[in-house]
């Protein structure tokens, strides 16, 4: 929306994950060599943990695509599975043939196809991401996986990706755990860290003109997402978004508490992050789940979100009027109908 504002090529901020949009901080760093030593390592095993939004599983993607040589990688992404669907998951990822869709049947034929595999000395590598939500009944599935040997050690590999419960998860499977190589944990960005992951993402997108955020925006906005990549994003769009709405071309630090309380509404107010709801499945019920959050949303913060819904709409419907009066002649609309004419004092002096 406000990339020809801001002279970009590219969405600077997304949220779907981008690989080439990785900044490599030093803790990202190490898990991406951590995942990869799971990978080529005989008895690779590797956990990697991370609040939501942390880079798990761009990571993950920057792994997987950075893979050649002679390997079978299974990758699940979806884990709310009960332990036959589990299975039949792997099996067809796999590509075995099964007669009949029985645990008992998929386990033997998954065997004999890690067995296969090994003997041809081609590594078989399982990636599970959101593994936080996989049952007890599932850990002990992979651990059973795992333990199965070939002629040059484990007959698969295994990278588990998750949030921070994953650990808890797993530490209460002991024989589970003993067969993990490394347990890591991904941190929030530093301060630092967090100015060069901005600066980052707006050289990739073709940002090339003076920086748009200044050192005291920074801080903000590392104090509010807590180093959090995914909610550095939100923060960042959210100003720029404002900027384009209101025809700036400088962003406003003064925006930053409105977008806060409009746009993080995963985190509380203090910018801790509220604890996720964990799907299950019909056997997950190994593991505690959090009660569902209750809204937050009072009047204030409601009105707060619709006024500058209207702000931005305000501002789009009189960009599109001046497109259209350059391009075909027609004069701008005064009063779309469309949008709520804001209340006294709403509009900011620039």
């Amino acid at each position: 929306m406000y990339l020809e504002h801001f002279s970009l090529r590219r969405h600077p901020f997304r949220m779907t994950p981008e690989d080439d949009f990785v900044y490599m901080s030093q803790q990202h760093s190490r898990a991406f060599v951590y995942m990869n030593s799971a990978i080529w390592s005989p008895e690779g095993f590797v956990v990697i943990s991370g609040e939501i939004g942390s880079g798990k599983t761009t990571l993950l993607k920057k792994t997987i695509r950075s893979l050649d040589g002679n390997l079978k990688l299974l990758h699940v992404s979806y884990t709310n599975l009960k332990s036959e669907d589990f299975f039949r998951l792997l099996v067809h990822q796999a590509g075995i043939k099964v007669e009949t869709d029985s645990k008992v049947t998929m386990l033997f034929a998954i065997m004999d196809y890690l067995q296969m595999m090994a003997d041809r000395g081609t590594p078989v590598v399982l990636a599970v991401d959101e593994a936080q939500n996989l049952s007890k009944e599932n850990l002990e599935d992979i651990r059973m996986l795992a333990g199965l040997e070939g002629l040059g050690g484990p007959a698969m590999r295994v990278i588990l990706l998750g949030q921070p419960e994953l650990k808890e998860h797993i530490q209460k499977i002991q024989q589970l755990a003993q067969r993990v190589k490394l347990f890591f944990h991904l941190e929030g960005l530093s301060l630092k860290e967090t100015g060069e992951y901005i600066d980052y993402r707006l050289l990739v997108a073709g940002h090339k003109g003076a920086p748009l955020f200044d050192e005291a925006m920074v801080k903000d906005i590392f104090t509010m997402s807590h180093g959090i990549p995914r909610v550095i994003n939100k923060l960042c769009d959210g100003l720029m978004m404002c900027a384009f709405a209101e025809e700036r071309h400088v962003l406003n630090r003064r925006d930053l508490e409105e977008i806060r309380k409009d746009l993080l509404g995963d985190y509380q107010e203090g910018g801790a992050p509220n604890k996720p709801t964990i799907p299950t499945s019909t056997s997950s019920s190994d593991f505690e789940v959090s009660t569902p959050p209750t809204s937050s949303f009072e009047g204030g913060e409601l009105s707060s979100t619709l006024s500058r819904i209207a702000d931005a709409l305000e501002g789009i419907d009189r960009k599109i009027g001046m497109l259209l009066h350059d391009k075909t002649g027609t004069p701008p609309p005064q009063d779309s109908g469309n949008v709520k004419p804001l209340s006294p004092g709403r509009h900011r002096n620039n």
